[in-house]
């Protein structure tokens, strides 16, 4: 069967540009008056289309909020492992000092944080990813719980390769993982709440210091769980000696 065609465009195409238009304009509203006032009639004013066309793509206002959550963090969680990427790709092709490797790997949490708090600094992010996703519904909750859980992994990633020789236990992992998103998104979050008074370096700057001092005492622990087994051997081979 062929495709129909009108102007120029199949109707697979014309579907998904109509979609597209309809996240855009959520985006829009909700980012600016939230999501409230994000009825049909908005939607489709701003859109410049249909009620018809919404239900095409969308069941309900609470999908296009959906789609719109899933826009943004997609769009930044891409660039985040890009960003992850290339660095271990470089520190793969590179023989370095142990010392050079520390300040490159504490470079790379600081472009991260740096990616972060740039996409926080403009106010339809922020307000759409902190504050309007907050409450809504189970099923909003549930994707709120499932990116959280994602960021949680790439921020450990993070933390790996500043001490790459940290041994915690997977569960721990997800728990410390968990708790370094959450601090950064409450900084992040009262930074836009007060408008933004501290600029993009002094955000990254304090929140570096809870990633690179959670590896250290990670590295820490993991050094003293070693130790304590190797003392108290060396003390029980004394005792028996004499």
């Amino acid at each position: 069967m062929e495709k129909r065609i009108y102007a120029g465009l199949d109707l697979t195409t014309r579907k998904a540009e109509r979609k597209i238009r309809f996240i855009e304009a959520g985006i829009k509203i909700i980012g600016t008056n939230g999501y409230r006032s994000a009825t049909l009639r908005a939607l489709c004013s701003e859109a410049g289309l249909t009620e018809r066309y919404f239900y095409e793509s969308f069941s309900s206002t609470e999908a296009l909020f959906l789609a719109v959550l899933d826009h943004l963090t997609l769009d930044f969680k891409t660039r985040l492992r890009a960003l992850i990427q290339s660095h271990t790709n470089q520190q793969n092709s590179q023989p370095q000092s142990k010392i050079q490797n520390i300040a490159d790997q504490t470079d790379l949490a600081r472009l991260a944080l740096r990616l972060y708090f740039t996409e926080v600094q403009n106010p339809v992010f922020a307000r759409i990813t902190l504050i309007e996703v907050l409450g809504m519904s189970p099923t909003v909750d549930q994707k709120y719980i499932e990116n959280t859980r994602e960021f949680s992994i790439l921020v450990t990633q993070i933390i790996r390769a500043i001490e790459p020789n940290i041994r915690i236990e997977p569960q721990d992992e997800d728990i410390v993982g968990t708790a370094l998103v959450g601090s950064v998104i409450t900084a992040a979050t009262g930074w836009m709440l007060q408008g933004y008074p501290y600029s993009i370096e002094q955000m990254v700057n304090n929140c570096l210091k809870i990633l690179t001092g959670t590896a250290r005492q990670l590295i820490s622990s993991a050094v003293q769980d070693i130790a304590i087994p190797v003392a108290a051997n060396a003390i029980i081979k004394q005792a028996n000696a004499t």
